[in-house]
């Protein structure tokens, strides 16, 4: 079992290797060149819990994830195994939260984990106008990649017709990053 403090700053070094430097509140900048600005607008309607994994080169971290997403916005909750909540992370209303305040300490931008929400949730033409110039964003079924003038930067991938997916995952190659999220009622 890992401690509580010891997981939450697993999960912001892994988190970290993506977002390498808080930009402003609502953008964050992408591995290589480009930045993806969060949009205001309505969310879609979903509630779930996953099993994620968070694995960073060598090293893995497994937490539950909290996600409640509605018209006004998203709200993220990191938990240990054991179910103690480690962080919360809210965009609503075109502003962000995190929970406690100095959770991340200046090593990871928090606007990272609704930015991946809003990558895999929205559609595809809402998506590709918070990318900055230099990227663009590739649609094909079960799957979305960012990509820059170097390869790809961000690949988003699910299993399921609707939300919550019963599977979703992001990877960062050039960062040997990956993330994947199952729900926990399809582990069962």
């Amino acid at each position: 079992m890992i401690p509580s403090r010891a997981a939450a700053s697993a999960l912001c070094a892994a988190v970290l290797a993506i977002a390498c430097a808080p930009s402003s509140e609502a953008c964050i900048r992408l591995p290589g060149n480009g930045r993806y600005c969060l949009l205001a607008g309505s969310w879609p309607e979903y509630v779930t819990e996953q099993a994620s994994t968070v694995t960073l080169k060598d090293k893995t971290l497994r937490m539950i994830s909290r996600i409640s997403s509605g018209h006004s916005g998203v709200h993220f909750a990191g938990l240990s195994p054991l179910g103690q909540t480690l962080f919360q992370v809210s965009w609503k209303d075109s502003v962000l939260h995190v929970e406690p305040p100095t959770v991340f300490e200046n090593r990871l931008d928090p606007a990272l984990i609704p930015a991946l929400l809003q990558i895999a949730t929205w559609p595809a033409e809402l998506v590709r106008e918070g990318l900055s110039g230099g990227v663009e964003l590739l649609e094909q079924p079960g799957r979305r990649i960012i990509r820059g003038n170097n390869g790809d930067i961000l690949i988003v991938s699910w299993e399921g017709n609707e939300l919550p997916y019963q599977r979703l995952g992001f990877e960062a190659p050039t960062l040997n990053l990956a993330i994947d999220s199952r729900l926990l009622e399809a582990l069962q």
